[in-house]
């Protein structure tokens, strides 16, 4: 079984037993996603962050979702200042992108209406302004003084020689930051999860899967000697997640934001769930 196999690494053994709460982008739905702020909030209050990663132009892992820099930043308006045609993360430099700010887009768009319900405390938010698009490397020493497991999703950058370098530099972050215990590599990208495995042999992977399974999926995910299964809860299907633990490998569901539908999947055995919600710190598990 893959969960048994002591050549793997063993990533869980890091999460707290029990259902996994997985805050996606850190803690979104209150503070502006993938910041140190959405980070720090979701300590206390979930087993695992999941974050994403792309290239700088000078070949620096940026903890950033999107391809463009629309959504999240006032690239817009800086892009002009600093005589930039492209929005595209891969296009600017790092000392270009860390000029961005990227938290006052949440106060003008209240994304999940945390704001205007009070869920969000408007002024926690502007007390963490100004942010920046942190890098990996400062996420990797975060999450190692607080012994935070790391989901970091390796975005595909579309081109297989910056994808190559993406999974490069993200693997030689990680072991400079002797992280390797702490962080799960995830990705649609599944050649870059094989990429990888053999760059890295202990660093533990996961399959992101939506749309349909693939055929096979746990021999296809022994090929890859990934751990985990991370699908979209429209793919769930009951006879496969069964198979999949009782193959030894963990699951884990996205994004599942409804307590009732949470506690369906726990129930039925998923690992866990990534979630944009997370629940106050120090109080029960949405399984109870």
């Amino acid at each position: 079984m893959i969960g048994q196999d002591q050549r793997l690494p063993r990533f869980f053994d890091q999460c707290a037993p029990g259902p996994l709460l997985v805050a996606h982008r850190g803690h979104r739905a209150c503070f502006p996603e993938n910041t140190m702020a959405a980070f720090a909030d979701s300590l206390g209050r979930c087993g695992m962050i999941e974050l994403d990663v792309r290239l700088s132009k000078d070949g620096v892992a940026m903890v950033c979702h999107d391809h463009q820099l629309v959504r999240t930043t006032d690239a817009v308006l800086m892009a002009a200042e600093l005589g930039l045609a492209s929005l595209a993360v891969v296009d600017w430099r790092l000392d270009q992108l860390r000029r961005l700010d990227t938290g006052a887009w949440f106060l003008r768009h209240d994304p999940f209406g945390t704001l205007a319900s009070g869920i969000a405390d408007r002024g926690q938010v502007l007390a963490s302004l100004p942010l920046r698009i942190p890098t990996l490397r400062e996420v990797l020493a975060w999450a190692v003084v607080h012994r935070m497991p790391l989901n970091i999703e390796l975005k595909d950058m579309e081109q297989p020689l910056v994808n190559e370098r993406l999974a490069t530099t993200v693997i030689r972050e990680v072991a400079a930051a002797r992280a390797d215990a702490l962080v799960l590599l995830s990705s649609f990208n599944h050649p870059m999860l094989r990429l990888c495995r053999s760059l890295a042999p202990t660093i533990a992977l996961a399959v992101l899967q939506e749309g349909e399974h693939p055929p096979d999926p746990i021999d296809y995910l022994r090929a890859l000697e990934a751990c985990a299964y991370h699908l979209a809860d429209t793919l769930v299907d009951f006879a496969i997640l069964r198979a999949m633990r009782s193959a030894g490998i963990h699951v884990n569901v996205f994004t599942v934001n409804d307590p009732v539908r949470q506690r369906q999947l726990f129930g039925a055995g998923v690992t866990g769930v990534f979630t944009d919600f997370l629940p106050d710190k120090q109080t029960v598990s949405p399984s109870e």
